[in-house]
């Protein structure tokens, strides 16, 4: 009898871990956004102040399909850079949140979210930028401290991905846990 009963605890606490891939797509399509956010709300405030221009960070991304042409292009080239921005956060987004859980603590999500960040910036630096889009590199080489940082907000918006997924798969659990209710006649 009370093998029975623990066997019914660890088969709800396992329930309780399990969210649906629709919910962790979501959770890791919503923390993508913010980490996107973050990171670039940081680094046009910084172009802004320091007299490059709030644009500067978007032209320069969009320099990866325009070429050196971005600097100059207009919107398009914003858009252009915008879209890559939010499309790379978004994947990451996704595949942080297919390796996290319900459980996982908020500050161990920080640190790993804060490494992710750090370890894009080093390939970024070293191999991405220098090769595909070296009129970003040129940018980004005046204010080094700045897209380090930059990676830095990023990784702590994808530690919050504990948080998305608790919040997407909260709904689920709340119902599951509430009793039936009688339909009125």
């Amino acid at each position: 009898m009370a093998e029975q009963s623990d066997m019914a605890s660890v088969d709800a606490s396992a329930s309780a871990d399990r969210v649906s891939w629709g919910r962790r797509l979501a959770a890791g399509i919503a923390d993508g956004i913010l980490s996107a956010i973050l990171m670039m709300g940081f680094m046009m405030a910084y172009s802004s102040v320091t007299g490059a221009g709030v644009t500067m960070p978007l032209k320069a991304l969009g320099a990866l399909v325009y070429g050196v042409e971005a600097l100059v292009a207009g919107s398009m080239a914003m858009l252009a850079g915008a879209g890559i921005q939010l499309g790379f956060s978004i994947v990451l987004g996704i595949l942080f949140a297919l390796f996290t859980s319900r459980r996982t603590s908020i500050v161990a999500a920080l640190f790993a979210g804060i490494v992710v960040g750090i370890v894009i910036w080093v390939a970024m630096e070293l191999v991405v930028l220098p090769y595909m889009n070296p009129t970003m590199a040129a940018r980004i080489a005046l204010m080094p401290l700045a897209y380090f940082i930059a990676h830095l907000l990023y990784g702590i918006g994808l530690g919050l991905t504990p948080v998305f997924i608790r919040t997407f798969s909260r709904k689920r659990h709340d119902r599951m846990e509430r009793p039936a209710e009688a339909l009125p006649t």
